[in-house]
């Protein structure tokens, strides 16, 4: 593991570390959807829910009319939520391995590298306090039965279903982010590598900066080129494109060089960049999701 990566699991080991010891008992051999933070918030009565904007709503806990800051609820479910979330992220990771080992085509390696490395941004991004929630029609619907606030009837008349939510004075604030939660998510994920690398002064911390601050490197424009735009990728010209990409998926190594190599020189939409991001998080959300387990397993039974 790469130093860039052990301070990213370092960093998400450590806030769910904190929520450890505010949540209730889990049992991590229980754990079903419905644990995830969306249908906590949704169903259980200790966790409020107020429309505070056409596009806006607040989740929090309260005790004596005053919020609760990271409640017991709130604590269980955003700790059940990265677990399962860690899961499919190491599920996501050996799919990956298995269609590398199988030689199927490059096109769809790269699509499913992406996923990889689009999820894990997703539960780094929730340890940091930004939280990318898509509600479901069904969702929405018992969202309505259970929300309250001013600008409630604006709210469910705008059709959003795309939000992130953000730690704030104690509540959880969801904003809207329209049609693009992609897009949304890797931006929550360059926030948490500022956050947390922008300080370091290294290259490569840098250089991930680099990548996801530039619309040239974007994970989702080249997944959508390979994905969308370019049918003939699914064949040879694919192949060829993506030699160098084939050889970084899996290889922890490689992509250290990697980045050393090309620091400040990335060719736009460049499909190693996709190997690189899905490397590095991936391995950051499973080295976190096993310490933040162990940590869970032990206060069950303490």
């Amino acid at each position: 593991m790469n130093r860039c990566t052990q301070v990213l699991a370092d960093a998400c080991t450590k806030n769910f570390a904190e929520l450890v010891q505010r949540a209730g008992p889990i049992r991590i051999d229980h754990l079903t959807f419905n644990a995830s933070f969306k249908y906590s918030f949704i169903n259980d009565p200790a966790i409020a829910v107020a429309i505070t904007g056409q596009n806006q709503f607040e989740v929090y806990e309260s005790e004596h009319g005053l919020v609760l800051p990271d409640g017991p609820a709130i604590s269980e479910a955003r700790l059940s939520d990265f677990l399962l979330g860690f899961t499919r992220v190491r599920k996501q990771y050996e799919t990956v391995i298995r269609m590398r080992d199988a030689g199927v085509s490059a096109a769809w390696l790269l699509v499913s590298t992406y996923y990889c490395a689009y999820f894990a941004c997703i539960e780094l991004s929730k340890s940091m306090g930004r939280i990318s929630l898509s509600l479901e029609e069904d969702e929405l619907a018992g969202l309505k039965l259970k929300a309250a606030g001013p600008f409630f009837n604006q709210f469910f008349q705008s059709g959003s279903s795309n939000f992130v939510g953000i730690a704030r004075a104690g509540k959880l604030v969801f904003s809207a982010v329209g049609t693009k939660p992609h897009s949304a998510a890797w931006n929550n994920a360059l926030l948490v590598f500022r956050q947390s690398l922008g300080a370091k002064g290294w290259p490569d911390a840098n250089h991930y900066i680099h990548l996801l601050s530039n619309d040239d490197c974007s994970p989702s424009r080249i997944r959508n080129a390979w994905n969308y735009r370019r049918s003939d990728y699914f064949g040879q010209p694919g192949e060829v494109r993506a030699r160098e990409f084939r050889r970084l998926v899996g290889n922890q190594a490689g992509t250290t060089g990697w980045l050393a190599r090309t620091a400040g020189r990335t060719e736009a939409l460049d499909p190693c960049i996709v190997a690189v991001l899905a490397e590095s998080l991936a391995f950051a959300v499973c080295d976190a999701g096993r310490r933040v387990s162990a940590l869970v397993s032990g206060a069950a039974e303490a």
